[in-house]
């Protein structure tokens, strides 16, 4: 697709935090016209101050299918269409498998799982009837690599990994693409929280990338067509490979690790250093 075409196409954004809010304002630049939904209707409104178009704003829990239908129903009444939707929605809750509660793991499964499978499956008879659209999915290096003290937050990731991949080959002939994002971590309020609550060290082994660099990753997606795109793309090449070698695996993690709760402690305390 040509950046010209981008003009007056219509997006769904699920989910509009520190993630969401910069793709809502990337594509709001293009000439998009937006349904930014959230089940935190005060997010999507703190979005609106950086819009030039007004976008159609729609609470919705994507753990509730009723809503997931409503979301889609009420965008098709506004714009009659809908050629993009980006899953930015996730929780991780950090913590060791064997301490974390059923109800915990549950909530994390609920959410980026089974809440984007709903997001996904309820849009697919939309686009095959349009004969066209894109599907994004926001996921993270974690759905690659493992990350210890996350690891139901990884499961999911690697589950989205697998539908992601299988969709892309079932839906092709339909001309409905499939795009996956994968970023190391990412400047959010979700990594502060990580960093407050003994999130993995792996996730702090890298200075974070900002969110607009995420939404500039979802642009060029959608423009050339990618399946997957990681962030910064060296580290999604080297968590690739070094996936390939199962004993360059084990080696290499422990000193990861320990270079990573290195960084967590630099993060914490700048962290503090800023807010005083």
């Amino acid at each position: 697709m040509k950046r010209k075409d981008l003009k007056n196409k219509i997006a769904v954004i699920s989910g509009v935090g520190g993630i969401g809010q910069q793709i809502a304002k990337l594509f709001d630049k293009e000439g998009i016209k937006l349904a930014l939904a959230d089940i935190n209707i005060n997010l999507i409104h703190s979005a609106l101050t950086e819009l030039e178009q007004d976008p159609l704003i729609i609470s919705c829990d994507i753990t509730n299918l009723q809503e997931v239908r409503e979301l889609y129903s009420k965008t098709l009444e506004e714009y009659g269409k809908i050629d993009f939707l980006v899953n930015t929605v996730g929780i991780i809750i950090p913590g060791s498998f064997e301490d974390i509660s059923y109800e915990e793991i549950e909530r994390q499964i609920t959410i980026n799982l089974m809440g984007t499978i709903r997001c996904i499956k309820e849009i697919i008879p939309i686009m095959k009837e349009a004969e066209e659209g894109h599907i994004i999915t926001i996921s993270s290096l974690a759905g690659i690599v493992p990350e210890t003290n996350s690891s139901i937050y990884t499961a999911t990731k690697f589950a989205l990994r697998g539908l992601n991949w299988t969709l892309f080959f079932e839906l092709k002939d339909y001309n409905i693409r499939i795009s996956t994002i994968f970023p190391d971590s990412v400047e959010t309020p979700m990594l502060r929280y990580e960093a407050e609550h003994d999130g993995s060290p792996l996730t702090f082994l890298h200075d974070p990338v900002q969110p607009e660099e995420v939404a500039e990753a979802v642009l060029k997606a959608i423009i050339k067509e990618k399946v997957e795109v990681c962030i910064p793309h060296m580290e999604g090449i080297l968590s690739k490979l070094v996936m390939c070698m199962p004993s360059q695996l084990k080696r290499l993690w422990p000193k990861y690790e320990k270079k990573g709760i290195v960084k967590r402690e630099e993060y914490i305390k700048k962290m503090e250093t800023n807010q005083e």
